[in-house]
């Protein structure tokens, strides 16, 4: 029962903040400064040592498909992207980035760009139209590093809720069993 209540409670925290970032989005514009809110979630799901395969995989997935609906996206890119994330994440067990908000922000800079470069790839190979402005390079550059900025920037919060979920969830477990 405790994992689906971590589950649950995880899938509510990326499904508000997908609430507020859209609220957010209606008031102050956000392009090209928009963050990538559930990559953190999906980074932390990849990392943690007590998430199974399966259920990391399939939050990763359910995240990124409320992504995809979020911003009207018909392809699932992100969906795929979130998924690629989490395994990526898993498979290199990075049990460091649990760490410091340092590290946190530094990877998460690295792991957005990555995942914003595969988002512009994937478009590029499976859209008719312009897939992505055809610009200078320094507009690329720019619609690639703004959202990984902001993203990094927000990661410390996004994980502070992330950890404070997964402590507050376990720890009843622990007092119902003693």
């Amino acid at each position: 029962m405790q994992p689906t209540l971590r589950s649950l409670a995880l899938l509510a925290l990326g499904f508000g903040l997908l609430l507020l970032q859209s609220m957010l989005g209606s008031v102050v514009p956000l392009h090209p400064f928009a963050p990538n809110l559930l990559l953190p979630i999906v980074l932390f799901l990849g990392v943690a040592p007590d998430v199974h395969l399966l259920r990391g995989a399939v939050l990763a997935f359910v995240l990124g498909y409320l992504l995809d609906l979020f911003s009207g996206n018909r392809m699932s890119l992100h969906t795929f992207i979130c998924v690629a994330t989490f395994m990526l994440a898993r498979g290199a067990g990075l049990r460091l980035f649990l760490r410091g908000p340092g590290f946190q922000v530094a990877l998460t800079f690295v792991v957005a760009l990555v995942a914003g470069g595969a988002m512009m790839a994937l478009r590029a190979i499976f859209s008719r139209p312009a897939p992505f402005p055809a610009g200078t390079a320094a507009e690329t550059a720019i619609a690639l590093g703004a959202p990984a900025v902001a993203t990094a920037l927000t990661a410390p919060l996004v994980f502070a809720a992330t950890t404070k979920i997964d402590q507050s969830v376990g720890t009843k477990r622990e007092e119902s069993t003693a």
